[in-house]
């Protein structure tokens, strides 16, 4: 049985040097989002033996520059010799990701892009648009999407986005504004999962037989009420094995303890 084995790793929001605002939040000792980041690459690294791969789905930096891409980069390289493939997210600054992770200057082009491995397609798209909270992937990789999926990969492809497509549970502020578009493109075709990041809340959903995962999130948490959107030290990743039979995904969490660590107004949130 070929089996495809990778920790899918999300909104990390990497700084090189701490900020005001949300960072000012998030500095907590030993458990700031550079820690954390790093708790998880060595949790990689230690079963690097396992693992094909490791997929980070966007918000790589917390809306940094250059050298904080460098930086994010340098983490990588002197934690695991896994390969690691990325998506971007709304708080990436595109320009930016071109020049301190690959070396690119002057590039403002979405970052889309797929690879196989043993068999397996996958297939990441840029959903940051306007690096509003809301996210939407646009008619060029949509057509491009269509063309390479008129074509089955071997074992089957999966899709990674980083804004989640607005699906039965998924329904909610701040998801892909056309998630109609991308899920008709992908129907009846060989996409087995789709796999996003954003919301830093940990979800499954299935929909006409796609798996669609949302990862938590390894700078923060989110809890939500009517009334308030919390920000907590819980933190996750997800272990994802494909095979034959399908996709089986481990939500891995830390701490154990749940603590809030500041609050919003929901009505903020819903107009932000």
């Amino acid at each position: 049985m070929t089996e495809l084995k990778f920790l899918h790793v999300t909104d990390t929001h990497i700084l090189q040097n701490k900020q005001d605002g949300l960072y000012q939040v998030l500095d907590r000792p030993n458990e700031n989002p550079v820690d954390q980041f790093k708790k998880v690459l060595n949790y990689a690294n230690a079963m690097s033996d396992s693992l094909d791969f490791i997929l980070i789905s966007g918000d790589l930096v917390h809306e940094g520059g250059v050298e904080d891409y460098r930086f994010f980069k340098k983490l990588i390289e002197e934690t695991t010799t896994l390969p690691v493939y990325v998506a971007l997210g709304n708080h990436d600054v595109t320009e930016a990701y071109w020049e301190g992770y690959e070396n690119i200057l002057n590039c403002q082009d979405n970052l889309f892009y797929e690879k196989t491995i043993r068999g397996y397609r996958m297939v990441v798209l840029d959903s940051s648009h306007d690096k509003s909270g809301i996210g939407m992937v646009d008619a060029r990789q949509l057509s491009w999407l269509e063309e390479i999926l008129q074509s089955p990969a071997e074992k089957g492809t999966f899709i990674v986005v980083h804004h989640p497509p607005e699906v039965g549970e998924f329904s909610g502020i701040h998801h892909l504004k056309n998630s109609d578009e991308l899920m008709a493109k992908i129907k009846n075709t060989d996409v087995m999962a789709v796999l996003s990041g954003h919301t830093h809340q940990n979800k499954i959903s299935l929909f006409k037989n796609i798996c669609i995962s949302v990862a938590e999130g390894t700078a923060f948490g989110v809890e939500l009420t009517d009334e308030h959107m919390h920000i907590t030290n819980k933190v996750g990743f997800n272990l994802c094995t494909l095979n034959e039979n399908g996709i089986d995904i481990r939500q891995m969490r830390m701490p154990e303890e749940l603590t809030t660590l500041s609050s919003i107004e929901m009505k903020k949130v819903l107009h932000s």
